[in-house]
């Protein structure tokens, strides 16, 4: 089992902390004015856990055949074996719909003929051997 935390892009990072800090200074002066009720305390709470969750938990895993995503509650498994084609991506913005990743530079990686997915992994030189020792006839796209 091999294990690849996301890159992470400075801009991204920081809009995401800050509004994490944001939803944080909201709540304490929603809780010091004691005019939030339940509703909105738990609401602005999701959204700090989700936020916060995704910037300290993305990460891929390659075990056995299957390459494992994660990003916060996000999570998905794709077979190896029904990856096509990896292609270097960067940019601000990906055309997929899956973004598992904390950077604007990654791959595109295209499985199952139509469905696609965004990953950042550290060192990715080292990832896409990995992926093609278990399937060589991925195609690398730069």
């Amino acid at each position: 089992m091999k294990r690849y935390l996301s890159t992470k892009n400075t801009f991204t990072i920081a809009i995401l902390w800050s509004i994490v800090l944001l939803m944080l200074l909201l709540l304490y002066l929603g809780l010091r004015e004691q005019h939030l009720t339940l509703l909105p305390i738990g609401m602005i709470s999701v959204v700090i856990a989700m936020v916060a969750w995704v910037l300290l938990d993305t990460r891929y895993v390659i075990k056995e055949h299957f390459l494992l995503y994660r990003s916060g509650p996000f999570r998905g498994r794709i077979d190896i074996a029904k990856i096509n084609k990896v292609k270097y991506f960067s940019g601000m913005f990906v055309p997929v719909t899956m973004k598992p990743a904390l950077d604007t530079k990654g791959f595109i990686i295209t499985y199952n003929n139509y469905d696609d997915v965004y990953v950042s992994p550290q060192k990715s030189d080292i990832f896409l051997q990995e992926l093609l020792k278990i399937n060589p006839k991925i195609e690398i796209v730069s």
